[in-house]
């Protein structure tokens, strides 16, 4: 029997997991403080989605009083979430899981928070994710999802690129980009699937959430280069 290649979208996927699992160390400190459209999120069960080092789900809980569960698929960054934990005070745990298909039970969390996680997430991925959301949240649970903002000047060439290869029958998603890391050891590939606000809100409502707001935002005060989207569980 002739065994086939992964898909193109999921060699991305695990490419891009194992540059995270190479950067962890640095990436703590460049992700120190925490989003802040997670103010947004209230719950006292919270599950931090692709969580590296943990800092928005850990905001979340502490400001509820509540308790976090870190999931992440790389293991050095979980290793980061149990010290942010430990350092902030915060009751919870670090999983290491694979947000597709998630290690939760279901009907048990109060808010989900999934910061620069989507835009990893091939459709297929994402779809699988988005469902996994519905299953563990409780009726009226809130989800909070970012993902980078494709229509950037820096994304420019490469869109113009990718619909070209699109068209041309070479690309499968037109919105496909990759985004080097640089350390001392070398670069490092993440590969990103940015989707429209159009397209999140329809496999969003497909996934049975209804959302409530979306808008732009970003991590620093003067950048508003990130879609964020509210949803809940009705």
């Amino acid at each position: 029997m002739k065994c086939r290649a992964p898909e193109k979208w999921y060699r991305d996927y695990v490419e891009t997991v194992h540059s995270y699992n190479a950067i962890a160390e640095g990436y703590r400190f460049w992700r120190a403080r925490p989003w802040p459209i997670t103010r947004v999120v209230k719950g006292r069960v919270v599950l931090d989605a692709g969580s590296g080092p943990c800092t928005n789900g850990a905001e979340v809980a502490l400001r509820n009083s509540g308790y976090v569960v870190c999931l992440d698929i790389s293991k050095p960054m979980v290793y980061s979430a149990r010290g942010l934990l430990e350092k902030w005070g915060v009751l919870g745990d670090a999983v290491v899981g694979d947000a597709t298909s998630m290690p939760i039970r279901s009907g048990s969390i109060d808010a989900v928070v999934a910061i620069a996680l989507v835009h990893h997430l091939p459709r297929e991925l994402l779809w699988k994710f988005l469902i996994e959301v519905h299953r563990v949240l409780r009726v009226r649970g809130v989800m909070l999802v970012t993902t980078w903002l494709w229509k950037q000047k820096r994304f420019l060439l490469q869109t113009i690129t990718n619909y070209v290869k699109t068209l041309g029958g070479l690309l499968g998603y037109p919105r496909r980009y990759v985004v080097y890391w640089r350390t001392r050891r070398g670069r490092f590939k993440r590969v990103y699937y940015l989707y429209t606000e159009k397209e999140l809100v329809n496999l969003i409502t497909k996934a049975c959430l209804k959302v409530v707001s979306q808008g732009l935002v970003g991590y620093l005060k003067r950048r508003s280069d990130n879609i964020y989207t509210v949803a809940i569980k009705s």
